[in-house]
């Protein structure tokens, strides 16, 4: 897969210069009305449009765009959606005033730790792309775009860069460890989100289901949390101790002795 780094207009390149620097993707300069053949050497496009940071495809329009924006109407009702009582909060096993510390080993766009944090839990975000990874960080810190409720909950969300495999040998303990590893659906037929499809081109599809589980075990003082498509096999050889199971998904739940 072949990115490039954007540039349009004639404001300073020094942002898309540190982007391209971190990524080692080239800098290409365009003009706001360029033609496909333009960029036709490249899959997608990264470019700041309205101070957001945003993938884009060059080919299919109807492959559509990935920028992480916590003022999603979707996430935000979601989030103020008696999420107390929703699956993701009793696999936390959230109980009176406790919050436990969250590890989102495999933080994709950061929705779910966004509702972690909107919970009161204190997230800490692992991200093994470093592309993803740019966007996340792109999200998080646009603080000025956002309003105050939803920069306090972006407060109790920490980025991290790395792969849970080796991030779990020297890393600390945390309450909880958060698994949603990114696997290809049973049925091809299965329609799939288009920022999905996106993120499952980036990421491509995980083969390490097994030693990601004892990885998080390893680093879970309490618990591990794995999200699940609800037909889907267990992540390990062992079965979860509690299984919490919604319409489209579940979350296996494995206690620490």
């Amino acid at each position: 897969m072949k990115v490039a780094v954007a540039k349009t207009g004639s404001d300073s390149a020094e942002r898309e210069i540190k982007l391209s620097t971190d990524l080692g993707f080239p800098v290409i300069e365009l003009s706001s009305s360029y033609s496909p053949r333009e960029v036709s050497d490249f899959d997608y496009l990264l470019a700041y449009r309205d101070s957001r940071l945003i993938l884009q495809s060059t080919g299919d329009a109807q492959s559509g765009e990935l920028c992480v924006d916590f003022s999603d109407a979707k996430l935000n009702y979601r989030a103020n959606s008696s999420i107390r009582n929703q699956n993701i909060a009793k696999a936390l096993g959230l109980k009176g005033g406790q919050r436990p510390v969250v590890l989102d080993a495999t933080a994709g766009l950061g929705k779910d730790a966004f509702l972690m944090a909107s919970l009161g839990c204190e997230v800490s975000l692992l991200e093994r792309s470093a592309l993803v990874h740019a966007l996340l960080a792109d999200g998080l810190t646009r603080t000025g775009y956002y309003g105050e409720e939803i920069t306090a909950i972006l407060r109790r969300m920490n980025l991290h860069f790395g792969d849970l495999l080796e991030f779990a040998a020297d890393s600390k303990q945390f309450d909880v460890v958060y698994l949603d590893p990114m696997f290809p659906e049973r049925r091809k037929s299965a329609k799939v989100k288009k920022d999905m499809a996106i993120l499952q081109q980036l990421l491509g599809h995980q083969t390490d289901g097994a030693e990601l589980l004892d990885s998080a075990t390893r680093l879970a003082k309490k618990r591990v949390v794995v999200k699940r498509a609800k037909l889907s096999p267990h992540l390990g050889p062992c079965k979860p101790d509690i299984e919490f199971k919604g319409s489209s998904s579940r979350y296996d739940v494995y206690l620490i002795a």
